[in-house]
């Protein structure tokens, strides 16, 4: 990049943690296929977030006896919000990741692999999940960091990642990063290996309150997975409706209208999803040459209302 002189012009330097969760294996109740999802957020060093997203659980209260704390204590796990002191808490979450203001801290991004299109013979068939897990996951976090930041020199100086079977695999803590800081020029880690996080922030139970992150990340996560595949019609799963109807616009562009730089929401190239491939991949070497990642896709969760009006078109052009 040169200036209007012709003098290379330094790119600026930006720091981010990074925090990572997964859904593992789901099998699509509408089309029977099984998918896997990487949920990613990225939180600039220079715009902190972590601090903020506590404060709005709390909503500023931290006196632990006062009668609110424990309402606003919940741990969030889009599968088991099932109260409505828990569904408040991702509410509020939810509506700061809604709130353009917040354009400049909020970055996050979901990946989508259909287990159901890949050649499964290019993968580890002895440890499957972690060998399609590690391939994309590295995938992934360079996206979200030339997506969101395309014209900075990016400096991670942490990834986290909700504990699981990941963090026990051969490969998987450190060959992500040694794999992204080879192939790309304008990212390089300030750690050697993904730190591992539990899901609860409560340090009476062993927390660490980076995990309000982890339980942010689940969230978004479990909203576009929800949208996808459909919410459960469980009497409690109304609270995981009331979030995912909220979301729900924006969701709406990030599947239609990925690069709309007009947006409300100003998401493009911020807060994405994309999904690979999008046709079955053979063992073919020429398809390898065609770009595989889409966004369109159908939202199934509309499903809900095509039973409730019985107006089965409704929703036909909407996918």
């Amino acid at each position: 990049m040169k200036d209007l002189f012709g003098n290379e012009i330094e790119p600026k330097k930006i720091e981010v943690n990074l925090y990572a969760d997964e859904v593992q294996e789901i099998e699509c109740p509408y089309t029977g296929e099984k998918w896997i999802y990487i949920g990613l957020i990225a939180e600039r060093i220079d715009k902190p977030l972590l601090d903020e997203i506590i404060s709005i659980r709390y909503k500023g209260n931290f006196d632990v006896n006062s009668p609110y704390f424990g309402k606003n204590d919940r741990i969030i796990h889009w599968s088991e919000i099932q109260d409505a002191d828990t569904k408040n808490i991702a509410k509020r979450w939810i509506q700061f990741i809604l709130d353009p203001s917040n354009a400049d801290k909020f970055y996050g991004y979901v990946l989508g692999i259909n287990l159901s299109k890949l050649n499964i013979e290019e993968f580890d068939n002895e440890n499957l999940f972690n060998s399609i897990y590690n391939r994309f996951f590295r995938s992934a976090v360079s996206y979200l960091l030339k997506s969101s930041f395309p014209e900075s020199f990016i400096i991670v100086k942490n990834i986290f990642h909700e504990e699981g079977q990941q963090k026990n695999h051969k490969y998987f803590p450190w060959h992500p990063i040694l794999k992204i800081e080879e192939s790309e020029e304008k990212i390089t880690f300030d750690c050697k290996e993904i730190n591992f996080l539990p899901k609860t922030h409560r340090e009476s139970e062993g927390g660490d309150k980076r995990s309000n992150m982890i339980q942010l990340c689940d969230l978004f996560l479990g909203l576009c997975v929800g949208l996808l595949h459909g919410i459960s019609t469980s009497k409690r799963a109304k609270y995981r409706e009331e979030l995912a109807e909220l979301f729900l616009p924006l969701f709406q562009r990030m599947i239609n209208e990925p690069q709309n730089p007009n947006s409300s929401y100003k998401h493009k190239g911020r807060i994405m999803i994309r999904f690979f491939p999008k046709e079955n991949i053979k063992p073919d070497a020429l398809k390898r040459l065609v770009n595989l990642f889409y966004t369109e896709r159908k939202i199934y969760y509309y499903k809900k209302y095509e039973k409730k009006s019985e107006q089965l078109d409704l929703f036909k052009n909407l996918k």
